[in-house]
């Protein structure tokens, strides 16, 4: 859980990952809900992992203590109680099993269904570490944590193919293949126009400004200087 003042009040933020950690195979269903008869597959479903776990923990069930104290009530009790706590920590790690089957689903990773996740250097962070410290220069709170998971993911991002977890490709090579999909999907989207086109670049939102035709895509950035 997280603590945070917003527009002076102190809320708790807590991760809603464990009813669905890894909600790929929500996504899935719902994009088949919505266009049943349309399409039978997403142009691309990307999915963002949190960091592999390390498979080698605790199943989470309860362990029996050598010896006449493994019999005291007491201890009993504690390793009762410390099995229900890693059992509710065991669910962080159904997504790596929600990943290969949604692999499966997608006959691979080489179509439409891709899975970055740092594969090395997270195994032991937890998923609400937020440790105050140094970030692009300053002191800030989480930035320790944020520094640890930058140098996590670049690592991942500039290693080469990993045949015990990658399935057919680097990560690097897959981000670029993700990013150059969802640039085609844009342009389709531009070229198709309509209101659909209109409410993704959000012309219906408040402040939206209207686009001079005459400005190439490539343009618009120096545009608005």
């Amino acid at each position: 859980m997280v603590e945070h003042e917003v527009e002076g009040v102190k809320k708790s933020f807590k991760d809603g990952g464990i009813r669905e950690n890894n909600p790929s195979g929500a996504a899935i269903s719902e994009f088949h809900a919505l266009y049943e008869g349309q399409a039978e597959e997403p142009a691309l479903l990307l999915s963002v992992g949190t960091g592999r776990p390390d498979t080698t923990k605790t199943d989470g069930f309860a362990d029996t203590w050598p010896g006449p104290f493994g019999r005291l009530p007491i201890v009993a009790k504690f390793l009762e109680k410390r099995a229900v706590v890693q059992n509710l920590l065991i669910k962080y790690t159904e997504g790596e099993k929600q990943h290969h089957q949604m692999r499966e689903h997608a006959h691979g990773e080489h179509t439409w269904y891709k899975r970055l996740n740092v594969s090395s250097g997270l195994e032991e962070m937890p998923l609400d570490d937020w440790r105050s410290g140094e970030f692009n220069g300053q002191i800030v709170p989480g930035g320790a944590s944020l520094s640890h998971m930058q140098e996590a993911t670049e690592q991942y991002l500039e290693r080469d193919f990993d045949q015990d977890v990658d399935s057919y490709a680097p990560p690097s090579v897959m981000l670029r293949q993700a990013a150059e999909k969802l640039v085609r999907q844009r342009r389709a989207r531009e070229a198709m126009g309509g209101p659909r086109w209109e409410a993704f670049v959000g012309k219906y939102l408040h402040g939206y400004q209207e686009r001079d035709e005459n400005i190439p895509i490539a343009g618009r950035k120096d545009s608005d200087k």
